[in-house]
């Protein structure tokens, strides 16, 4: 009996130790799952929540706010008559009011369509010699826009003889940068300058100048014709005239403050008449188109006739040129290659 009470009491005390024993295994494994487990996965947790968070939040940019283009006032066309009014169109802000301003002074006003084109018609005469056109647009919001080109115009006296003939010496429009940099475009010249008419289109319109020195000429020729370029009789180079009959070069030579002379050579489409335009000019000046010169050189196969036919669209008009060479040309049915012929520009008048 004593052996069986003992046995039980040895049984209880051991199964009392496995069960503390359990329980102090169980109770170290909470305690360390407290301190590495459960925060690891709690933050496990929050880390996957946050970036499923992002990865489903929508990308929502602010929209992006259009910047609306300034239009800068423009000319393009200008139309004067010898007596100093016409009309003038160009483009703008759409909506907007335009005003044209000559020698600072207002001649008029106009409104842009929908398309940003204007058209204004002036009836008030513009001063005879040289005039500054400009335009200032102002848009629906108030801002006022000045145009970046301006156009130089050249109205003649109105006591001239010749007044009432478009012809001979009209008016001319030239379109120029503001900054005084940056090339020129001839809007509007005579119908017949004589030098125009007389050398078959070519002309010298306008010498501009950079702030680095370069200086621009620009010009005018039959589309397609090449022109060589001579600065003081050297050589500069060669450029080809553009389907609208203009063309432009740039001559990278520093210039003295002195007279210099610039020469224009025209082979026409044949290859048998040479034109020259002899233009004296000082930099930075206005050039004085009265004081150019143009020339014909006698290519081998040339007559009187045949020149006058090519320059002036008649062989009769050979009696000109002739009259105008008396002291080269001693038989009219004579004439030599290398011959420089001297156009009678002032025989045209």
């Amino acid at each position: 009996m004593s052996d069986y009470l003992n046995h039980q009491k040895n049984n209880r005390g051991s199964g009392l130790k496995f069960s503390l024993s359990l329980l102090a295994i169980v109770a170290i494994g909470a305690v360390i799952w407290v301190i590495f487990l459960a925060d690891d996965g709690a933050e496990t947790d929050f880390t996957a929540a946050t970036i499923n968070d992002t990865a489903e939040s929508p990308n929502v940019q602010a929209p992006a706010v259009p910047v609306a283009e300034t239009i800068v006032p423009s000319f393009d066309v200008v139309r004067i008559s010898r007596n100093g009014t016409g009309v003038i169109a160009g483009r703008a802000e759409p909506n907007s009011d335009v005003i044209i301003y000559a020698k600072e002074e207002p001649i008029g006003s106009a409104i842009t369509d929908r398309n940003g084109e204007w058209v204004l018609l002036f009836d008030e005469p513009l001063p005879t010699g040289p005039t500054e056109l400009s335009i200032i647009s102002k848009t629906q919001s108030g801002f006022e826009i000045a145009s970046s080109d301006i156009v130089i115009v050249a109205v003649p006296e109105r006591g001239d003889v010749d007044f009432n003939s478009d012809d001979t010496d009209g008016v001319v429009a030239i379109l120029s940068p503001r900054s005084g940099n940056g090339p020129s475009r001839v809007l509007q010249k005579p119908k017949n300058v004589n030098l125009v008419s007389a050398t078959k289109g070519l002309s010298l319109d306008a010498l501009d100048y950079t702030d680095n020195g370069i200086t621009v000429v620009n010009g005018s020729a039959e589309a397609g014709a090449t022109i060589r370029i001579y600065l003081d009789n050297e050589f500069m180079g060669d450029v080809t005239s553009g389907e609208e009959g203009t063309w432009k070069f740039e001559i990278d030579k520093k210039l003295a403050s002195q007279e210099h002379v610039i020469r224009l050579d025209q082979l026409l489409l044949d290859g048998n008449v040479e034109v020259r335009i002899s233009q004296p000019f000082n930099p930075y000046i206005a050039i004085d188109k009265d004081r150019a010169t143009g020339d014909v050189i006698v290519k081998p196969g040339n007559s009187l006739w045949h020149i006058a036919r090519k320059l002036y669209g008649s062989g009769y008009q050979y009696t000109v040129i002739f009259g105008a060479n008396m002291d080269i040309i001693g038989d009219p049915n004579l004439i030599y290659p290398g011959q420089k012929l001297n156009l009678p520009l002032e025989m045209l008048k």
